[in-house]
């Protein structure tokens, strides 16, 4: 394995639990306003961030090196006005994370690691699932506006999502991560 390569899959770690840190921020600002439904969505995508974290992590030492784990910066989310900005700003950090997979692949292809190539391929398919998920969610935030009761009962339907364990690694070697 190159050093762009251990190099490029350590920063997507830090991504993923960048990742996870933020959708964490999200579930805590949706909480205090009293979203728990929202929040409680939050926290299961929090979850499969760390997921998709550890599958790099397993990836690499599958592979024979050793992950290096680096400073995970706090988000922000204070900025923030209503449910609508905070899921606005998870697409935007989806969109931003499905760009440095693809450089990834695009990295994996250069350097002709088919390895690699082959085992992005899930984060691939995974960050359309993400990038879905919220762009529906917001589609029905403006479709709601302002509609308190219809808010209430979008925040309840998010309420229902579950934590089921995702990742390349989830089922088969979960228990190596």
């Amino acid at each position: 394995m190159t050093e762009k390569i251990k190099e490029i899959i350590n920063n997507q770690i830090n991504e993923e639990f960048y990742s996870a840190y933020l959708y964490l921020a999200f579930a805590a600002k949706l909480e205090k306003w009293g979203f728990k439904g929202a929040a409680s969505w939050m926290k299961v995508q929090a979850q499969e961030e760390n997921d998709h974290a550890l599958g790099l992590f397993r990836f690499l030492l599958d592979r024979g090196e050793e992950p290096k784990l680096k400073t995970i910066a706090g988000p922000e989310a204070e900025s923030f006005k209503n449910m609508l900005d905070i899921f606005s700003a998870g697409l935007g950090h989806e969109k931003h994370i499905t760009a440095c997979i693809n450089n990834i692949y695009e990295l994996a292809r250069e350097e002709k690691d088919y390895a690699l190539e082959s085992f992005i391929k899930w984060y691939i398919d995974e960050q359309i699932e993400e990038e879905s998920n919220a762009t529906e969610i917001i589609d029905k935030l403006k479709l709601i506006g302002d509609n308190g009761s219809a808010i209430y009962m979008l925040d309840q339907e998010l309420r229902t999502r579950l934590y089921i364990p995702s990742g390349p690694y989830a089922t088969s070697n979960a228990a190596k991560a």
